[in-house]
């Protein structure tokens, strides 16, 4: 097999970017503050532009690390490997992946690259906007799946070599990143890089028609460490108490509110003394709450918490539940209410009064409670009126009315000293005894399903009243009908 043609061009472009690289790993070690962080990233890519071929999307994972310089800048490294197989079905289609029975190639990667990346959002400590640009060397190779050979291409000078390269690249990046706690963070990130052709010699109609952009779309996970903070003058000089500094030598710099920070570097210039203050000579805030250390009594608030404190720096609980807001599932509790673990209300009777307000905490279910969680017996009171929708000489009970008197029967199995009177009512159709019969027996069968409910007999008297105390005119069907009733009257 022929061995690709590696030109002195090629060499000294791969030289000329490790200097780079060491160059600016050299360099950003003596940054101001900044964050390690390392991370596994992992997702789908894709080569496009090949006129031969369709790369589609598919899996592509990898190694990074990143460098912040400060709080606008960082270097973010990047080591990840590219598998993809071309599909001479899905041409003309978006594809998440390939049919290996229709692959004829496939063109395998490994990507080292660094971008320097530039916050362009962030909210609430907790959720950035990065853009980015950079390059590096894409190692790459297109395969024979069937004998994992590396296909032949014409090279230069009428060569056939392998359609293999090691290329400089272009291109940029976009990240949105999640911190999930202070040092763990999910990337959602979007790359595209331009293979630039320095590192590949084939032929002039192989350059033209072959893949040059790698898209992809990544998730990664990342941990954070090494938070550091290198001298501006001397590390002694961190050491000392702001308004314990020694006079500055003429012509040395001025601080002129005396906290450590030259003016020139000071973005908080009128700073009082003794205050403690940042590395840009602003009163610090080294939990990020928003409450400067020397007025925070929780100097160490928790990071879901920092949105959530009061002007003290602590975490707030706005109904006084005991669960702070940040953690509260139900913030509008009524104060005194006992809650759970997540700060929404318990009651243990399903009542509707939450436990510590219920002054009746194990009341019967579907028992009708008062606004402190006890029995209502309000509706004892006056006398219960049911206005039962009988069948001309009828006297059984409509199921509506005997909805009702379930739940009166349930209340009254609490109150075992009430007593009750149950009295029935015609109207004047028919004569006053036969009306007076039908009015016991409509009488006599209200008692008798109280007691199949649970309630005493000897509890009840029952009285047939007949066409007697009219509550409305008989000349109308509706003043008959509310004529046509059982009052229950309620006594101890």
């Amino acid at each position: 097999m022929t061995r690709p043609i590696v030109t002195s061009v090629g060499m000294k472009m791969q030289r000329v970017l490790i200097i780079v690289l060491c160059l600016l790993v050299g360099g950003v070690s003596n940054a101001a503050q900044h964050t390690y962080t390392v991370g596994l990233n992992g997702g789908l890519s894709r080569l496009t532009g090949d006129d031969a071929n369709h790369f589609p999307f598919q899996k592509s994972y990898g190694l990074e690390f990143q460098y912040r310089l400060d709080d606008f800048w960082r270097l973010h490294f990047d080591l990840s490997r590219h598998s993809i197989n071309n599909d001479t079905l899905s041409y003309a289609k978006l594809s998440l992946g390939s049919d290996e029975q229709h692959t004829s190639a496939r063109f395998e990667a490994t990507r080292l690259g660094v971008m320097a990346d530039r916050r362009l959002w962030m909210k609430d400590y907790q959720w950035r906007l990065w853009a980015g640009v950079g390059g590096g060397l894409m190692v790459w190779r297109v395969l024979d799946p069937n004998t994992g050979g590396k296909l032949q291409v014409p090279g230069v000078h009428d060569a056939t070599v392998d359609f293999a390269a090691t290329e400089l690249f272009v291109g940029g990046q976009t990240t949105l990143q999640w911190a999930v706690s202070e040092r763990w963070s999910f990337n959602w990130r979007l790359r595209a890089d331009y293979l630039s052709g320095l590192g590949a010699e084939f032929a002039d109609e192989v350059t033209s028609s072959r893949g040059r952009i790698m898209a992809s779309a990544m998730i990664a996970v990342g941990y954070s460490f090494g938070l550091s903070k290198v001298s501006w003058r001397s590390e002694e000089s961190w050491l000392i108490t702001p308004g314990e500094l020694p006079p500055e030598p003429p012509g040395q710099a001025t601080d002129g509110d005396d906290d450590g920070v030259p003016d020139e570097s000071d973005r908080c210039p009128g700073t009082p003394s003794g205050l403690p203050v940042d590395r840009f000579g602003c009163a610090s805030d080294s939990d990020g709450d928003g409450v400067q250390d020397n007025l925070d009594h929780c100097p160490q608030t928790e990071f879901r918490a920092r949105n959530f404190v009061d002007i003290h720096g602590c975490p707030t609980d706005s109904d006084f539940d005991g669960v702070p807001d940040y953690l509260d599932k139900c913030p509008n509790n009524p104060v005194g209410a006992a809650v759970d673990g997540i700060g929404c209300p318990l009651d243990t009777d399903s009542d509707g009064i939450p436990d510590g307000l219920d002054d009746c905490p194990n009341t019967l279910y579907g028992v009708q409670v008062d606004p402190n969680g006890c029995i209502d017996l309000s509706m004892l009171s006056e006398p219960m009126v049911l206005n039962i929708d009988y069948v001309p000489g009828s006297f059984e009970i409509d199921p509506h009315s005997r909805e009702r008197l379930k739940k009166l029967a349930l209340m009254l199995s609490f109150v075992p000293a009430v007593r009750l009177e149950i009295n029935g009512y015609t109207d004047n159709i028919g004569t006053a005894l036969s009306n007076r019969e039908l009015s016991q027996k409509r009488a006599n069968r209200v008692r008798d399903f109280l007691v199949t409910q649970g309630i005493d007999h000897n509890r009840i008297k029952v009285f047939g009243r007949g066409e007697t105390s009219f509550v409305a005119s008989n000349q109308t069907a509706n003043g008959r009908a509310a004529n046509r009733r059982i009052e229950i009257v309620f006594f101890e």
